[in-house]
């Protein structure tokens, strides 16, 4: 200890001597530390840090799909969630879960719209935390389904009341009693709020639950996939045409919350370990540098007796130093990083809203701390304690022009910081396209001058469909007439929101019946207006209008892909199907009076599905989403105006109203956060490259200052020494660039299948990155060379 407390006080009066070169490293060190730290507590907080329930990593989300390419939901139906849970499978729990929009009325009769959770037996059991309070009892015949309430909705609504349970709690669409308070710490599905259990038939086949299951302790995850074939083969044998080439698909419940954020968080935090070793890099050229002013030091101490042991650990302290140092200013820019990020509005992303400093990031910023110590001190420490007193002593004279070793080194840790720089660069150009490409991908509809608000008609006045449609239509001719509104219409789901369209079987009409190989399309009920409320291009045929009610010829819309897909060879506009779930039924025929263009339903990473649009006035869901085009913009006068109108039809409705611009957005938020970050780690990484290359080419002119200055006595031009210095950087530059970009092509394929539409070999983004670099480079290697080719000779070598 004494000997290591002495190697710190040395190392702090050396440094202290020169104060310019430890600010330089410090700061150098803080940009790649700070970056590594502030990503890694966004990946801790999304992907690593535990779920707030016991033995998190058994839980999982559950989902299907069939694998001969048929439109599915994607759900699970309950006969699937019953046999789950058959007691001599390796499985504990599964359980159903089904969103229903509900409007809560608060005592003082205000509604709030919030979406209340449909939920099988044993839902709370799946995720094993104790109840706050109550839970679900046995159900009862004729009586309505009691509600679990949220930890802090309990609080909101009953100040949290030990004796809630029992208490009425009144929604538009039915009055009940709380039966339970969830544990504090539950947030399943995020943001949820209330939980109606509902009995599962096992005999029921619509794909209508979210899927979640706990399994047994200690058993491997590939056991129960094994197992959950045979409960899908024997549900296929009894409901052929239900599950016939279905599969269930099992993701971890952390994989299944935090979606595509994952896989962009993991190539940004890879981005930042490189833009670390790149200023590990950056800080060893500079060690190296200075390691060569200081030969005559290291010479002078292995003369008097000091062992190799001794200088590597000295050299090793005095860059622990350093690195400690650029920590603590890492750690507190990473800090302030973070705050700004979840300003910018990423606390709207998945586990972000908890992002913190705690334990696991502090310990990686500790553990990144000795790492790069130990980096940028090895390559000065081998260099100087490897080699023998004269030569140390040489390069240490004032004759010397460079140890030709340490030359050596710096030349290749410069080409290392380019090939470096490149990758990234070429990281943050596969974002920047894969962003591109999402956000100007055609949704198939105009989100401009565009609002959107959902409401949903229930209680006496709406028992029935011509009253729930007259009512519909009234609200849409009403905000009709406000001023500044083009055009309204409404639909069941809006695109880019995560609706659940209805996947159903169809049969086009005169082709043979084959139940075995059937087309499958997704249906969306709207109203007449809706295709040019949207601004969705209608291809051919006619829109829906008032005429197209019922009583009258089924009438039907199809999207390009429904027609491009089953229609190829048929006319459209001459074509009748039916349609069904899990059966077709043959006495339900529809007639095709139009085609319009592909929307995006599920997301702009979602190419569009078949499907086809019926008309409200042939069958309308109490639900609707209202949609507005009003070129003019959004004012709050316009708001208020359509609220009064909403307070006409029923006054315990709430009015939430959207901008379409904002739902679209919304959509890039992920991947404008990757694509942001990478492009700032690019900037830095660009910025220490070229330092690192000015850096190398100054010192290494420097110490041939004595050899430029007898070219240019011996006759040599300033254009020429120019280009000679030139030349050594941009040979520098351009072996780096090449190795770069194997890199980056490497990591490219990596990375490419987490982007959208991007390729690992895109000529353009690997050019791109390829100019920038080495054109940096190149102009970091202008100012040694204008000032070499400067020198004055007889100044120089007068001393000689």
């Amino acid at each position: 200890m004494g000997t290591f407390l002495q190697d710190l006080r040395f190392a702090w009066h050396t440094l202290r001597r020169t104060p310019a070169f430890p600010v330089a490293a410090i700061i150098t060190l803080a940009i790649g530390i700070g970056a590594t730290t502030a990503i890694f507590s966004t990946v801790n907080a999304v992907l690593l840090k535990p779920l707030p329930y016991p033995q998190p990593r058994d839980l999982y989300s559950l989902r299907t799909t069939l694998t001969d390419g048929r439109v599915t939901s994607g759900l699970l139906s309950p006969v699937e969630v019953v046999r789950l849970n058959d007691p001599t499978l390796s499985i504990l729990r599964v359980a159903g879960l089904q969103p229903n929009e509900v409007t809560l009325l608060r005592n003082d009769g205000t509604p709030l719209k919030t979406t209340a959770y449909r939920v099988s037996e044993g839902f709370f059991e799946v995720f094993g935390l104790p109840m706050t309070l109550g839970g679900f009892p046995p159900p009862a015949p004729n009586t309505p389904p009691t509600v679990v309430v949220s930890y802090r909705m309990w609080q909101d609504l009953y100040g949290g009341d030990v004796a809630v349970v029992g208490k009425p709690i009144r929604f538009a669409e039915i009055t009940t009693t709380v039966s339970g308070v969830a544990p504090r710490e539950f947030d399943t599905p995020p943001g949820a709020n209330f939980w109606f259990e509902i009995p599962m038939d096992p005999q029921g086949v619509n794909h209508n639950f979210e899927g979640f299951m706990r399994t047994k302790p200690g058993v491997s995850i590939d056991r129960v996939k094994s197992e959950m074939e045979g409960v899908m083969a024997s549900v296929a044998r009894d409901f052929p045409e239900s599950a016939r080439a279905r599969v269930y698909i099992v993701r971890s419940l952390v994989e299944s919350i935090v979606g595509e954020l994952g896989p962009i968080l993991v190539v940004v935090l890879s981005a930042t370990g490189v833009l670390l070793l790149l200023a590990c890099v950056n800080v060893t050229n500079l060690l190296l540098a200075r390691g060569a002013t200081r030969s005559r030091e290291i010479a002078v101490r292995v003369a008097i007796g000091a062992g190799r042991g001794r200088i590597v650990r000295q050299l090793l302290t005095e860059s622990m130093l350093l690195a400690t140092a650029g920590a603590v200013v890492g750690i507190f820019a990473a800090y302030a990083f973070v705050r700004l990020l979840l300003q910018m509005g990423a606390s709207r992303l998945p586990r972000l809203d908890a992002l913190s400093f705690d334990g696991p990031v502090l310990l990686f910023a500790l553990v990144t701390l000795v790492v790069s110590g130990v980096l940028v001190g090895f390559a000065p420490a081998l260099r100087l304690a490897a080699t023998d007193v004269n030569t140390l002593m040489n390069e240490g004279a004032r004759s010397s022009s460079g140890g030709r070793g340490t030359a050596r080194w710096l030349g290749m840790l410069t080409v290392a910081e380019v090939a470096l720089a490149v990758a990234l660069v070429g990281g943050a150009g596969w974002l920047v396209r894969s962003f591109n490409n999402l956000s100007t991908t055609n949704p198939g509809f105009s989100a401009d001058g565009r609002l959107v608000f959902s409401i949903s008609l229930q209680g006496a006045n709406f028992r029935d469909q011509p009253a729930v449609y007259t009512a519909f239509s009234q609200l849409l001719d009403r905000v009709r007439s406000l001023g500044g509104v083009v055009s309204a219409a409404s639909g069941l789901d809006f695109p880019l929101r995560g609706g659940q369209d209805n996947s159903l079987r169809v049969h086009l009409q005169g082709d043979p019946m084959d139940t075995e190989h059937t087309f499958s399309t997704r249906q969306r009920p709207v109203s007449p207006q809706f295709f040019s409320t949207m601004g969705i291009k209608l291809i051919s045929g006619r829109d829906f209008n008032e005429h197209d009610r019922q009583g009258t010829a089924l009438v039907a819309i199809v999207n390009r892909t429904f027609a491009n897909r089953y229609l190829s060879e048929r006319d459209p506009l001459a074509t009748q199907f039916t349609a069904g779930y899990p059966v077709i039924d043959p006495k339900t025929v529809w007639t095709i009076i139009g085609v319009v263009e592909n929307v995006r339903q599920q997301s702009l990473s979602t190419a569009a599905e078949p499907a086809y649009y019926t008309t409200n006035g042939q069958g309308i869901p109490r639900r609707q989403t209202i949609v507005i085009h009003a070129p003019s913009g959004d004012s709050a006068a316009l708001r208020s105006a359509i609220r009064e109108e909403v307070r006409k039809l029923d006054p315990q409705i709430p009015v939430d109203i959207e901008r379409v611009s904002d739902i679209v957005g919304s959509t890039l938020v992920r991947q404008q956060l990757g694509m942001t970050l990478m492009l700032v780690f690019a900037v830095a990484a660009i910025a220490l490259a070229a330092v690192g290359i000015y850096g190398v080419i100054a010192y290494s002119t420097t110490q041939r200052k004595r050899e430029v200055a007898i070219r240019l006595a011996l006759g040599a031009t300033e254009r020429e020494v120019f280009w000679l210095v030139l030349k050594q950087g941009g040979t520098l530059a351009i072996v780096g660039a090449a190795i770069g970009l194997v890199v980056a092509y490497a990591a490219g394929r990596i990375v490419a299948s987490s982007l959208f539409e991007v390729r690992a070999s895109d000529p353009m983004i690997l050019g791109a990155a390829t100019l920038v670099v080495v054109s940096i480079a190149i102009l970091a290697t202008v100012i040694p060379a204008y000032r070499a080719s400067r020198l004055d000779p007889g100044h120089v070598l007068r001393p000689e």
